[in-house]
């Protein structure tokens, strides 16, 4: 069998039928677009299958009369910088947000913020070098080993001083069940992190991650209260700092087909739910399509606002989520209409109702363990 055929195949194996979508589909994303700009040090080019890279590379500088074609880019391999990091992770997604399993995203950064994609493009397998189908052989021969899903779970949120009004500082907790988010701040020239994250064991059923969530929920509780501590789960709390909910799963492919039922069956509806959003968390860390591989053989869903307040009355988002991670072969994943990335996005588009999403996708699902699991995750999103 050639690779176009085994290609073909594993879409077929995962349900996954989405057409690819223009360049222009990133505008409702707020994904900014810039012109090619030879030798920009700051560009770089990912060629994907899914989430799992190929290839990186990066432009380079060279003068005019030595550049020919295809000479314009260094290949780059092993650990990458941080922003170049940040940059792949951009790249990636762009390519799902546009529908483009097997391809080529060209991004930019245009400041220490401000990032771009520069041109993306849809490959075949014959495109490909030849170390490049070899990366995409081994992806496709892996998604054949079947082992037990585990789900997981990181919820950020902040400790502030009633008294003083100051954040506590993540990096005084060393256990295994509290952590900080990489996000630092500087006071009097001392650097700390100010977002707390508690970080449940991995189970592979979502009834026992609750039942851990739910143990560190009351030792949060208990012990804020003892020190006197406001907890803070708006998810833009401050100026540059969001919190986020994220999900984490082991043993489960990594495609845009999972990506996409995560963000059609569980971000949008949440978000139409939500009763205090930030939009601005939305068009950077809470973009659709944000994600991030770990290594637990799966990845890290990272859309979610923080939900830790809601921890207590949460099981039926994590039933409706195992549920979907569990049959995401049978459900059909759809394009994104255009009024819901505005009311996703925008807070000038807020005239639908939880209610009116539910008559809509209820009839996607047919099995009727999976009705019920929607039912009690509708109920869930009108308690928020």
């Amino acid at each position: 069998m050639n690779l176009e055929n085994e290609i073909r195949g594993f879409h077929e194996s995962i349900n996954y039928r989405l057409e690819q979508q223009s360049l222009s589909t990133l505008q409702y994303h707020g994904i900014k677009r810039t012109p090619i700009d030879k030798g920009n040090r700051k560009q770089l080019k990912v060629r994907a299958f899914h989430y799992q890279i190929l290839s990186t590379s990066r432009s380079v500088n060279s003068p005019e009369m030595f550049k020919s074609e295809g000479s314009d880019w260094e290949g780059l391999t092993g650990n990458s910088l941080y922003f170049e990091k940040e940059l792949q992770e951009f790249a990636l997604q762009c390519l799902y947000l546009t529908n483009t399993p097997l391809g080529e995203c060209v991004v930019q950064r245009n400041g220490k913020r401000d990032v771009a994609v520069v041109q993306l493009k849809k490959l075949t397998a014959r495109e490909l070098l030849k170390t490049e189908q070899l990366a995409l052989q081994y992806e496709l021969e892996k998604s054949h080993l079947k082992q037990t899903m585990t789900f997981g779970a990181d919820l950020e949120l902040m400790f502030q001083n009633e008294i003083t009004k100051r954040f506590m500082n993540g990096g005084e907790l060393t256990t295994n069940e509290f952590g900080y988010d990489q996000a630092v701040a500087v006071h009097q020239n001392r650097v700390f992190h100010p977002i707390i994250e508690i970080r449940p064991k991995p189970s592979a059923i979502s009834e026992e991650l609750h039942n851990n969530l739910l143990v560190l929920y009351q030792k949060v509780i208990n012990q804020t209260s003892k020190f006197h501590l406001n907890i803070n789960t708006n998810p833009n709390p401050l100026s540059r700092f969001f919190l986020g909910g994220h999900i984490h799963f082991g043993n489960v492919p990594f495609t845009f087909q999972h990506v996409r039922l995560l963000d059609q069956f569980v971000a949008i509806p949440f978000a139409i739910a939500e009763v205090e959003p930030s939009f601005i968390r939305r068009k950077n860390y809470g973009r659709l399509g944000s994600v991030r591989r770990n290594s637990y053989k799966g990845f890290e869903y990272r859309v979610l606002p923080t939900w830790f307040h809601l921890i207590p009355i949460s099981l039926p988002l994590l039933e409706w989520i195992e549920y979907i991670m569990k049959n995401a072969y049978r459900l059909d994943a759809t394009l994104f209409e255009e009024n819901s990335l505005k009311r996703y996005y925008d807070q000038r588009f807020q005239d639908f109702s939880i209610d009116q999403w539910a008559f809509k996708y209820r009839e996607y699902i047919v099995e009727e363990k999976g009705k019920l699991l929607f039912d009690n995750f509708v109920t869930y999103l009108k308690k928020l």
